[in-house]
């Protein structure tokens, strides 16, 4: 009862010595302590209300808790990230209006680039709007290449911006929104397409590889397994260009698509460290010849590597651009297995390197 009687009679002599009153002030990098005198006056105050004095340095700020993810936070399958910008990724968004104004402005551009290049090509003409099933147009390489194009637009996405200020998270989900919008008005326009059409099944794939991006986000044992492209004129390694192929877009004999496995992270703790971290596996597919009717499909197994951790590090664009070089399929060690050919070893797939009478 006498320290509640104390408690009282202090903070109503405070109100009313307004000229005596005592004040904390905690602005974010100082602290103004009350006045020792004021102490004085109130000689039991400190042992009736146990109060704790801190130090400037002591004081818990919310404001203290970190606005960035730390390197430990931001990783893809257990190894460092960094943004386009070459700063550290954010938990909460902050605008930064230039980067914002630059990034979207090249993206912006970039789309504008390629609907010009379309119209002009695939979309040359146009009719009613239709809908057309293709399911196995291109012997299924079309259906890997919406997944994996979905896929990469949503890694792009993100990645503008989070160098524009979104955070990791906010970034990475309206990535994926941007993505199936574009995704979405590239198929529509298909269906306009004379020789084209809306397919679901493309729409589904693009859907997919969307959803596994954000997959890898929310569940990161996915970021173990990476989907990885390349594209090569059919003509440089031997093979022919689909028929009526009227862009790279969709000269699908030139694509090869990998799955590519972290095997050092898939492997138990105690034999993981025999296998190189930068050394991945893979298994693949891809179609040659499609100016004949049916093709030649080619089912592959092959080495793959990760960019990031082989090549030398450098300025923060260049960190960027070998963290993104993971979603390319290089050409490596590949043994591919066809429908029409017995197994063939490649030492630089699709390249084929003959040294007397040695094929590899």
């Amino acid at each position: 009862m006498k320290k509640f009687i104390l408690i009282i009679l202090f903070f109503f002599a405070v109100r009313v010595q307004s000229t005596e009153q005592v004040e904390y002030v905690s602005v974010k990098g100082s602290v103004t302590s009350p006045p020792v005198e004021s102490l004085v006056d109130y000689p039991c105050l400190e042992e009736c209300l146990e109060l704790t004095m801190y130090t400037e340095s002591e004081i818990p700020f919310s404001d203290d808790i970190p606005d960035t993810l730390s390197p430990q936070e931001f990783t893809y399958a257990g190894y460092p990230r960094t943004t386009l910008m070459g700063t550290a990724a954010l938990k909460k968004t902050s605008i930064k209006k230039t980067p914002f104004y630059v990034l979207t402005g090249t993206y912006a551009a970039a789309i504008t680039a390629l609907h010009i290049y379309q119209v002009n090509t695939i979309w040359d003409s146009t009719s009613s709007f239709r809908i057309i099933e293709d399911g196995n147009y291109g012997l299924y390489v079309d259906k890997l290449g919406h997944f994996w194009g979905g896929y990469l637009n949503a890694y792009i996405l993100s990645e503008f911006l989070m160098g524009s200020g979104l955070s990791h998270e906010a970034a990475t989900n309206w990535g994926a929104a941007m993505s199936f919008t574009y995704q979405a008005y590239v198929e529509i326009l298909d269906g306009f397409g004379t020789n084209w059409g809306f397919s679901p099944s493309d729409m589904i794939s693009n859907i997919a590889g969307i959803g596994f991006f954000l997959g890898q986000h929310y569940w990161p044992f996915l970021q173990n397994f990476t989907p990885k492209a390349n594209y090569f004129p059919p003509s440089w390694f031997g093979s022919n260009s689909r028929q009526a192929s009227s862009s790279f877009i969709d000269d699908y004999s030139g694509y090869t698509f990998l799955l590519s496995a972290n095997v050092h992270n898939l492997l138990p703790n105690s034999i993981a460290s025999y296998w190189p971290k930068w050394l991945n596996l893979g298994i693949g597919y891809t179609a040659r010849n499609l100016i004949f009717k049916n093709g030649d499909r080619k089912y592959l197994l092959g080495l793959d590597i990760t960019p990031a951790m082989v090549l030398p590090d450098g300025p923060p664009f260049w960190n960027w651009i070998k963290q993104s070089l993971n979603y390319i399929l290089l050409p490596l060690p590949t043994i591919e297995f066809s429908d029409k050919e017995g197994p063939k070893f490649n030492l630089f797939y699709p390249f084929r390197i003959t040294i007397g009478n040695v094929h590899f």
